[in-house]
């Protein structure tokens, strides 16, 4: 290093430890600036559904069942196209369903719940499901989907039919 260029650095580090306090008023400037500026997380999971199990298929976020059978419902997090799911991460989860026909009550896992039909309900009757999902990207946030369950009465079945045929019995003739 050249004579003149040791002069420059000499004089440089003079006049940053005089302008140091500016120089640090500056930078917390900069670092807001930046902090405006720079781009907020986008979700990579656009909504969540509720899926619950049963004997046959059943659509996202309904469910039909009768009194006192059980379903398992589970929380999907989706992408954009409502159908692929996510990949995110599911917590803080609830349920919340208030009416007599049923019940929703949270497993122990934290994620899923039972629901159970307890009553013959007047239509669809709705609740609510919430999620906070933690994208892989690690983007947070939360979601809530409504739902339904209708609960049907149990019409028993007719009782099995016994007999099949009838037959006509004479007593043995008289003399």
């Amino acid at each position: 290093m050249s004579h003149e260029e040791k002069e420059i650095l000499k004089r440089l580090l003079r006049e940053s430890k005089e302008n140091s306090e500016e120089i640090a008023r500056i930078l917390e400037i900069i670092r807001k600036i930046e902090r405006e500026v720079r781009p907020h997380p986008q979700p990579l999971t656009a909504s969540i559904a509720v899926q619950f199990s049963g004997e046959s298929s059943m659509p996202n976020n309904a469910l039909t069942l009768n009194v006192g059978q059980t379903s398992q419902a589970s929380i999907l997090p989706l992408l954009a196209d409502g159908v692929t799911p996510s990949g995110g991460t599911l917590s803080a989860v609830s349920y919340v369903f208030a009416d007599p026909s049923a019940t929703v009550v949270l497993n122990a896992d934290g994620l899923t719940a039972t629901v159970t039909g307890v009553a013959p309900s007047v239509g669809a009757v709705t609740g609510t499901a919430t999620a906070t999902v933690t994208d892989t990207d690690q983007a947070v946030f939360t979601f809530s989907q409504a739902f339904t369950v209708t609960t049907l009465a149990v019409t028993p079945p007719p009782p099995a039919q016994l007999t099949q045929s009838i037959a006509v019995q004479f007593t043995t003739p008289t003399p």
